[in-house]
């Protein structure tokens, strides 16, 4: 039996490139979502090739445009814990006790006083060390890349957290297009607004404090050009950030001078 199931194994996995490759032309809302349980059934058929699959629904073995779409707002602690868990399991066997851990984790997390929940906690507070249903907690959201943050800071749950999505994240976390992969990205007020929240929320999930001039070196990091002002005036008007008015420090200054 286990060598029929070896056998087939490559026309399965033509199978899924093919799906792979309709999925590339859907928008992000729906492609994102439909790689996820495409990785999802072939793991359940013990096919398993992420970065083929990455590749062909996005042009990219990274996944950036996929990690950074489900990192861009904030979505359900469960649907969270079920992303990563598709990703991390090395067999089907091992997918509910990957989520199990994972929503265990968040349990703890919330249990900390971590701020990046959004709503009611008091349903992840209540899960039980032994318990395996989770639908009770679809009002539970939480900002996704604020949450992987903390379990990739914590010795115990950094292993919850896959490998292309350390690589996303360490590399700047913002998706690059393969073809000018060092080009400058021209910032809008928009763009502004969204990078500021993620750097404040990462920088918080690190236990730092943000800064502008961190902010600064985080937008050259992510090769991002121009829209110093859109960046600058999103920190200030964040809610999350407490800014001095009045004369701006002198490090400030010296940056605007430059």
């Amino acid at each position: 039996m286990i060598k029929n199931e070896e056998s087939n194994e490559p026309a399965l996995k033509q199978q899924f490139l093919v799906r792979a490759k309709a999925m590339s032309e859907l928008p992000e809302v729906f492609r994102c979502q439909q790689v996820t349980q495409l990785l999802c059934e072939m793991l359940a058929l013990g096919v398993r090739d992420e970065a083929e699959i990455f590749k062909t629904a996005y042009g990219d073995p990274g996944g950036r445009e996929y990690w950074g779409a489900h990192l861009s707002e904030p979505i359900g602690a469960y649907s969270l814990a079920h992303i990563l868990s598709v990703h991390v399991a090395e067999s089907a066997q091992r997918l509910e006790s990957a989520r199990i851990a994972i929503m265990r984790a968040f349990r703890d997390a919330a249990a900390a006083g971590e701020y990046w929940f959004v709503g009611n906690t008091s349903p992840l507070l209540a899960v039980e060390d032994g318990q395996t249903n989770f639908e009770g907690l679809g009002k539970v959201k939480v900002h996704p890349r604020a949450a992987v943050e903390w379990l990739l800071s914590k010795p115990k749950r950094e292993h919850l957290v896959p490998e292309s999505l350390r690589i996303f994240l360490q590399s700047g976390g913002e998706p690059i297009n393969p073809k000018t992969p060092n080009a400058p990205r021209p910032v809008t007020e928009k763009i502004a607004e969204h990078f500021v929240a993620d750097y404040i929320n990462g920088e918080q999930a690190a236990a730092r404090r943000p800064t502008l001039k961190g902010l600064e070196a985080a937008a050259k990091k992510a090769h991002m050009r121009g829209g110093r002002d859109y960046l600058r005036a999103a920190f200030r008007q964040s809610a999350s950030v407490e800014v001095r008015r009045g004369r701006p420090p002198k490090s400030s200054t010296k940056i605007a001078e430059k």
